[in-house]
């Protein structure tokens, strides 16, 4: 779990993990740099439980806590990473249903979950849904991320960081690609498992035609680099939102953007 000045929703995340029915986990938290209360927060939960362990980074890492991530990453001692965002919640069964998942499945390397959508209170706004199946996921990698990565689970088997730094911004979606060409199976859960937290804070709100930019360069770099074919429809579409994207001002594409994710499924 990497953390940067999170104090109004990590207490929650990391509630979240402790009240989870497997039991048998360390939880790493990285604090990326935090100038708030986080690391007091962190302290205190980490003296009433000895499963939790702090790490420190004296200065943001940016890149959305990718990199932060593949510190912990590095430490981790178990046979499975699971992955949970600082401001989100896990589902009281999401460790023992995707460490059963992999158990069962020896031939896949990552699992994720379908998504319930929360507002900075905590209250149930929407659902978002993933495909299931390996095959179903890499058809839909152009159009969008398929994977929910605040809910993925994945062995602790990699010889190299899990997110490889590239670009700007979605390393995730770009390096999860790049495994699924290298033979890395995945699949998602039909079962939401996480519970993802949208505010006004979240990064994805900020800089939005630039992080647009960066994820059609992704895209294309698909393309290119590992002779991906994007179903004519889904080029489409992306060519349709770019244009969206580049016509209209900054916040209202920002008052916009998460309804128009949900209409087209992106």
């Amino acid at each position: 779990m990497p953390v940067y000045n999170g104090e109004r929703h990590v207490s929650d995340a990391v509630e979240s993990i402790l009240k989870q029915r497997y039991t048998n986990f360390e939880l790493l938290i990285l604090d990326n740099g935090s100038t708030d209360n986080t690391p007091k927060l962190l302290t205190d939960f980490a003296q009433r439980d000895g499963r939790i362990r702090i790490l420190h980074e004296p200065k943001p890492l940016g890149y959305g806590g990718e990199v932060a991530s593949n510190i912990a990453a590095r430490q981790a001692k178990g046979e499975f990473i699971a992955k949970l965002d600082a401001d989100d919640v896990a589902m009281p069964d999401r460790l023992t249903q995707q460490v059963r998942y992999l158990q069962q499945h020896p031939d896949v390397f990552l699992v994720g979950s379908q998504l319930t959508l929360i507002d900075e209170t905590g209250r149930v706004t929407g659902k978002r849904a993933y495909p299931i199946t390996h095959e179903e996921i890499y058809k839909e990698f152009y159009l969008r991320f398929p994977i929910a990565n605040p809910a993925v689970m994945y062995r602790n088997t990699l010889k190299e960081d899990l997110y490889q730094i590239q670009f700007a911004h979605f390393n995730d979606y770009y390096s999860l690609f790049r495994l699924l060409q290298a033979g890395y199976r995945m699949c998602n859960l039909p079962e939401a498992l996480t519970a993802y937290r949208i505010h006004t804070t979240n990064t994805v709100f900020t800089n939005l035609r630039a992080k647009w930019q960066t994820n059609v360069a992704i895209k294309n770099q698909f393309i290119k680099e590992f002779g991906y074919t994007a179903p004519v429809l889904d080029r489409v579409k992306i060519a349709v939102i770019t244009a969206v994207i580049n016509l209209f001002p900054e916040w209202i594409l920002i008052k916009s953007m998460n309804t128009a994710r949900q209409l087209i499924k992106a």
